[in-house]
């Protein structure tokens, strides 16, 4: 790639991320209008039989947009020997139980973010070598055993360079 090609493309990729930017602040403030209008109504029963809830059908000369106000939200799981586990089981027995849920142990980051994780680390693990061997025995591999790694293109953190005379 040539200068000329990278400094076309950083200065088209700033203008579509301040462009991305607004366009998504604008959305924002179109669906929570249309949002507002669909809970006024009037209300309709939803398409499909099988889900719970209502929608109302905007309408402008030239669309039609449905706003659903969907009540079908189901809980994702539950604790192994809960109340509600136990009501589930008995309610529809073993068999279906099990073609429908799964048990899952494990343990989970409490810092989603990779790096935030790093920095909790190292400050609660005092001993170097132990901390970089914690890091090695998390890190992420392919099937081949190699590293996970990503690209990043750090539109974030651009910053402006003056120009050389």
């Amino acid at each position: 790639m040539t200068n000329e090609q990278i400094t076309a493309d950083i200065a088209r990729g700033i203008i579509i991320k301040r462009e991305i930017t607004a366009l998504t602040a604008e959305l924002k403030a179109i669906e929570a209008r249309l949002e507002s209008a669909g809970l006024r109504g009037p209300h309709v029963p939803l398409e499909d039989a099988e889900r719970e809830g209502k929608q109302a059908i905007l309408t402008s000369p030239t669309h039609q947009l449905a706003v659903r106000l969907e009540s079908d939200i189901l809980i994702g799981g539950f604790e192994v020997g809960s109340t509600l586990a136990a009501q589930v089981q008995a309610l529809i027995g073993e068999k279906a139980f099990k073609a429908l849920f799964k048990v899952i142990h494990k343990y989970e980051r409490k810092e989603a973010d990779g790096h935030k994780f790093r920095k909790k680390a190292k400050a609660a693990i005092q001993d170097q070598p132990k901390y970089l061997q914690l890091i090695t025995a998390l890190r992420s591999k392919d099937k081949d055993g190699i590293a996970k790694s990503k690209t990043v293109i750090a539109w974030d953190n651009i910053t402006t360079v003056e120009p050389v005379s």
